[in-house]
């Protein structure tokens, strides 16, 4: 949605007398961040965070690995405020980059990206034989470490 000149002073003008900030492009306020998922975890929900603030206030769309996320279509995927919500990822159509996009009249701002991945959890009682060297991720960290 453009706004012309006309339409912009008039917003303008209005703003300074209800004591509201001059028009600008939007700016951040939270960016999305990396998540990790549970292989086999059923009714799990995703939220990648994006908001941003701007006057007029602007507009959210999301791209996962460069393209853009049809809301309509795709009904895995909710749009809550600039919030990206993926109701129960899966491996194969959800793992990759996910970027926000937040528009007004006066600009596009792009997040950094957020990755959403899927990680074998295992157990404490897990165990390795012989001296092989593993790489392992623990749902919250990546490990190294030779098995002994």
């Amino acid at each position: 949605m453009l706004l012309s000149w006309k339409q912009l002073v008039l917003l303008s003008f209005i703003g300074c007398l209800g004591g509201e900030l001059l028009l600008h492009g939007p700016v951040f306020i939270s960016e999305p961040s990396d998540s990790m998922v549970p292989v086999g975890a059923e009714d799990k929900r995703v939220t990648f965070k994006c908001e941003a603030r701007g006057n007029p206030s602007p507009q959210y769309r999301w791209q996962l690995n460069g393209s853009d996320i049809n809301l309509v279509v795709e009904s895995r995927y909710e749009l809550n405020g600039g919030d990206l919500v993926v109701i129960n990822p899966h491996r194969d159509r959800d793992s990759g980059s996910y970027q926000c996009f937040a528009t007004n009249p006066l600009g596009t701002i792009v997040s950094r990206e957020a990755k959403l991945q899927f990680a074998y959890c295992l157990d404490e009682e897990a165990k390795v034989y012989g001296r092989p060297r593993v790489s392992w991720t623990a749902c919250t960290e990546e490990l190294w470490g030779a098995a002994g």
